[in-house]
């Protein structure tokens, strides 16, 4: 026995200089895979760049026509673009003179506290509702690509092609949006907003450039085999959640239904909704765009040409809708488990942002809910069907 440990011993003893040399071997070559590893889990940098500078100016404009509505913040090209599209009334400094309750300096600014809770034809609460709703679309649609490059999860690798699908998106919504101003160019133009249109067509064209420039191939990583004899287990075909699924199916549906009318064919009245004829009554739908053959052509067919302003943050708002939406049936239908099983990463980018998208539609809603009410327009079903679908959503993004 004491020579059996002998030999173990000097053996052990042996093994132990060509263990070292092979780990003296190894480590750099490991060390330098797990850098390469961890540097591509990261977006690169110059499309960060470009996404901070071409979404942050355009994330810019939108919150303001949330938080400040009718505020110019860009100098001349911006004063005139409020003075076309009419914002300008919902942006003003009250003093003690003009105030009844005596405040020397009230501020309503376009902010929130410019909704009021009666809607009456001097407030224009449903022209109020249309810019601020536009605001707030408009938010969600340029926050996908901010939030989803800034803040980047610890789970999102970029060298996986996590981020893949949300860039293409981004990039056709970029291409989406330059189409729509280049169909409006010729009112823009006559107001003198030639030049402020065409620089957001560079950025959203420079930014969509880029986006597409660094959609990479995929690298996936070995994944264990799967025996598929469970009826529950997901294959690389399935959907990466059928309750998300049906939810953003009846609801997105619907909102792509009214936004996507809104966008295509406004004032056309849709007999199966219910009200719809009200809503656009509300949101002045019947001056900018009357129906032909309608008692609102007859009495709006003359002014309708003052309101092309007011027809275009219409547009303008139910197209970010129509985006937004179209990002969440991306994730019901388009992106797929794959075979290396992260479909659900990838559909996690794009529901974070858009959760928090359909919090703050719900907000807004729910403030002009009232507003709405006096008009004999009933918004209820529109938030419940709206917190449904962020409530859903949230579970499946932020757990």
């Amino acid at each position: 026995m004491s020579s059996l440990r002998k030999r173990n011993s000097t053996k052990v003893a042996r093994d132990k200089p060509k263990a070292k040399k092979d780990e003296e071997v190894r480590s750099p070559l490991q060390k330098n895979s797990e850098y390469v590893q961890q540097f591509q889990h990261f977006v690169p940098l110059p499309l960060l760049v470009t996404i901070m500078i071409c979404s942050g100016f355009l994330w810019v404009m939108c919150f303001r026509d949330v938080f400040a509505t009718g505020r110019p913040i860009f100098g001349e090209i911006d004063v005139l673009f409020q003075e076309y599209i009419k914002s300008g009334q919902f942006f003003e400094i009250l003093s003690s003179s003009d105030d009844e309750s005596g405040v020397y300096l009230k501020s309503y600014a376009g902010g929130l506290s410019a909704i009021k809770s009666v809607t009456t034809d001097t407030n224009n609460m449903g022209g109020l509702f249309v810019r601020k709703i536009c605001g707030a679309a408009g938010l969600t649609v340029h926050s996908q690509k901010l939030i989803s490059v800034l803040f980047q999860s610890n789970d999102a690798h970029w060298h996986m092609g996590h981020f893949n699908p949300m860039l293409i998106l981004a990039s056709l919504s970029n291409m989406a949006i330059v189409l729509f101003l280049l169909i409006n160019m010729e009112d823009l133009q006559a107001n003198g907003l030639l030049i402020g249109a065409t620089i957001c067509c560079l950025i959203l064209i420079i930014e969509a450039s880029a986006m597409l420039i660094y959609c990479t191939p995929s690298k996936s990583l070995p994944t264990k085999p799967r025996s598929g004899n469970s009826k529950h287990e997901k294959t690389p075909n399935s959907v990466v959640s059928r309750i998300l699924t049906r939810t953003i199916t009846i609801v997105s549906g619907l909102m792509i239904l009214i936004c996507g009318r809104d966008l295509l064919f406004p004032g056309i009245v849709l007999d199966i909704i219910p009200y719809d004829d009200i809503y656009l009554e509300w949101t002045g739908s019947f001056i900018h765009s009357p129906p032909l053959g309608s008692e609102e052509s007859i009495s709006h067919s003359i002014e309708s040409s003052f309101f092309l302003g007011d027809k275009f943050i219409s547009q303008l708002g139910a197209l970010y809708l129509v985006i937004g939406c179209i990002y969440k049936f991306a994730t019901a239908y388009y992106i797929r488990m794959g075979k290396d099983m992260t479909g659900e990463m990838k559909c996690k980018i794009i529901w974070r942002v858009q959760t928090l998208g359909d919090a703050l539609l719900l907000l807004l809603i729910r403030l002009f809910a009232s507003a709405a009410l006096t008009a004999s327009f009933d918004l209820r079903w529109h938030l419940m069907c709206l917190a449904y679908e962020m409530f859903i959503m949230g579970l499946y993004s932020f757990m």
